[in-house]
């Protein structure tokens, strides 16, 4: 999210400190927060809070990254922005899924393939540009990343299309709608935090440890278990979310 900037060779103003210390104690809350609602017991009252907990620690994290897009913009790519978008929007229709009845739509439904559609189009556009030299691109932050983002937004989008038409979700696409959009947003901050920019704030020493990889690698797992789990209940409905454990 941050440009991967060595902390030792730059002096940040007491602005871009807080932003940035703010930054780290905002994304630890939302991989801690994040993965005791990925082992807890699905639909139990650990379950709930901690989604509700990630789910407001995102968008308070959307909020820093928006200040400080305009108080400190060399701090964070626009590659940054794209991410936590496209995660907000995740996380949000996630738990509009579940917290909707079954094979309902509102007016969020609509709107969702819309918001999807310009994260696309918006990481399509500063994707091109960078690959043309005409962004500034973070070295450690491949030109492909922007691609990967506007192609997985522009699937989701789809999705919510499909989901439109089909009138709503229900049973296990239902379930596996909220779980691999709240799981992929998880593993996007867990990634970040532990391999991507935001390492920098762990020792040298330990940056580089295989061990660093295993939260992401967890994340990933649990997420493939939870979304077998559901698809071998294909009569899945919310109430049943208390069966998986």
């Amino acid at each position: 999210m941050f440009q991967r900037i060595a902390v030792e060779d730059v002096k940040y103003t007491e602005t871009e400190a807080v932003l940035m210390s703010i930054h780290g104690i905002i994304g630890t809350g939302i991989v801690i927060s994040g993965i005791i609602a990925l082992i807890s017991a699905k639909g139990g009252n650990t379950h709930s809070k901690s989604g509700i907990v990630f789910a407001l620690a995102l968008c308070a994290m959307a909020a820093v990254i928006l200040a400080t897009a305009f108080l400190a913009s060399h701090l964070i790519s626009t590659l940054g922005i794209t991410f936590t978008a496209l995660a907000c929007y995740l996380v949000l229709t996630s738990w509009a899924t579940v917290r909707a009845p079954s094979a309902t739509l509102d007016q969020f439904s609509y709107v969702a393939p819309i918001v999807a559609g310009a994260i696309g189009m918006i990481a399509l556009y500063w994707g091109s540009m960078a690959a043309l030299g005409y962004e500034e691109v973070d070295d450690d932050i491949p030109v492909a990343a922007y691609f990967v983002f506007s192609g997985l937004a522009f699937l989701s989008a789809c999705g919510d299309i499909a989901t439109i038409l089909k009138g709503g979700a229900v049973g296990a696409q239902r379930l596996a709608r909220h779980l691999w959009r709240m799981c992929f947003a998880l593993y996007l901050f867990t990634a970040t935090l532990f391999t991507g920019p935001g390492s920098v704030v762990f020792p040298e020493q330990i940056r580089e440890s295989w061990v660093f990889m295993a939260p992401e690698l967890s994340v990933l797992v649990l997420s493939l278990y939870w979304l077998t789990r559901v698809f071998g209940n294909r009569t899945s409905q919310l109430g049943s979310f208390r069966k998986l454990r």
